[in-house]
């Protein structure tokens, strides 16, 4: 695809969605150049290629800042994103413009009817929105409604679990839709692997935004025991509350384990890797029943870059997950019980090294971004290149 541009939106900052990331990186073989306009929340340290221009739409400001901002300052907010994006689609005429979540869907159709030039209208949905979770009249609640009306003009729609399939009207969908799973990407985390031959200690690993329903509380009831005459470390990295973490750390202190939990904070993604790449065990226990909690089977990215580094899995025992991950021997069901973690704990420790070559094997051969991608990027050379 030689001589093409392509505009990228995304209303947050993209380091914060990791599958996003890996597709701009693939991109970025294919187009002459890259635009990538966004909200700045995050503080990244991403390293773009060269042809990849990212654009901050206004200035910093924390996620949670945004959320609490005034009506009038929201608006602000979404104005200037439509003006960002109007004016480089405007400047550089893209061949393909890439929008990644619901706000950007709606920037485009504002500005849609001033875009004079042919170009493929590529919808990526990287989280469910339901315009019931919308307040009555806010800016996301008129881009769920805009989202279902655009359905007949979507060039290439794609999202990361086929289950999400059904909360969209597909049987509308103008072009043609793909199923691109959360998998790390092959070229990135091939970086951080090294095989674990022996360990001394275990350290369990949670990464993502650390809340009630995943386990933690179970397994720091009984960090204080060996399970398989190891001692149990527990990692925990990534947004906490200052009240759950209080919380942990009591029942910490109760248990007498204090001494065995680190918290890590939010990390830009570049470093996520090495901090797992140091653990031993991956903790993806999802007890909520909202959709995007039962909709995670391909969605969850946490659960591959677990595997990526070579860790075994630990994941909710429950349909929406076992239908994909019961097949892979490094992938271990529990309920959100002590009793189910530990013995399937004890049942990982007894051979550790094999379900840890699996996993990165795993890894390696299937479950890897740029396997399931490469699908997307081949439609797209077919419909910018009919015979």
């Amino acid at each position: 695809m030689s001589d093409n541009r392509l505009v990228a939106a995304i209303y947050y900052h993209p380091e914060a969605y990791p599958p996003t990331l890996n597709a701009i990186n693939e991109l970025s073989r294919n187009f002459d150049s890259i635009s990538v306009i966004h909200r700045p929340h995050l503080k990244g340290n991403w390293v773009y290629p060269q042809n990849v221009k990212p654009i901050a739409s206004g200035k910093f400001v924390t996620s949670r800042e945004q959320e609490t901002s005034s009506t009038i300052r929201k608006i602000l907010f979404f104005a200037r994103f439509c003006f960002d994006l109007l004016k480089e689609c405007w400047v550089k005429k893209p061949s393909v413009i890439l929008l990644y979540d619901i706000h950007a869907l709606f920037a485009y159709r504002l500005i849609c009817p001033l875009l004079f030039f042919k170009h493929i209208f590529w919808y990526h949905n990287h989280d469910v929105s339901e315009l019931h979770r919308e307040r009555k009249y806010s800016i996301g609640w008129f881009a769920c409604k805009a989202e279902k009306k655009l359905f007949a003009r979507i060039d290439i729609f794609t999202l990361p679990s086929a289950e999400r399939l059904a909360f969209f009207p597909i049987n509308t969908l103008k072009g043609k839709y793909f199923i691109i799973p959360n998998y790390p990407s092959l070229n990135f985390y091939q970086l951080f692997y090294q095989p674990k031959k022996s360990i001394k200690e275990v350290s369990l690993i949670f990464q993502g935004r650390i809340a009630e329903g995943h386990g933690l509380e179970e397994i720091i009831s009984f960090l204080g025991e060996e399970i398989s005459g190891k001692k149990l470390l527990l990692v925990l990295k990534g947004n906490c509350s200052e009240s759950y973490k209080q919380e942990l750390l009591r029942i910490a202190l109760e248990h007498n384990v204090s001494d065995r939990i680190s918290f890590y904070g939010f990390t830009p993604y570049a470093e996520v890797p090495k901090v797992a790449a140091s653990c031993h065990i991956g903790i993806a226990i999802f007890a909520r029943k909202e959709t995007m909690h039962i909709t995670l089977g391909t969605a969850s990215n946490k659960i591959y870059e677990y595997a990526a580094v070579g860790l075994p899995v630990l994941y909710s025992d429950e349909i929406h997950f076992s239908r994909y991950l019961n097949k892979y021997p490094w992938a271990f069901g529990v309920t959100l019980t002590t009793e189910s973690i530990k013995q399937q704990l004890t049942t990982i420790l007894s051979k550790y090294t094999y379900y840890s070559d699996c996993a990165h094997k795993t890894f390696v051969d299937e479950l890897n971004f740029e396997n399931y991608f490469k699908h997307v990027t081949e439609y797209l050379v077919s419909i910018k290149s009919p015979e």
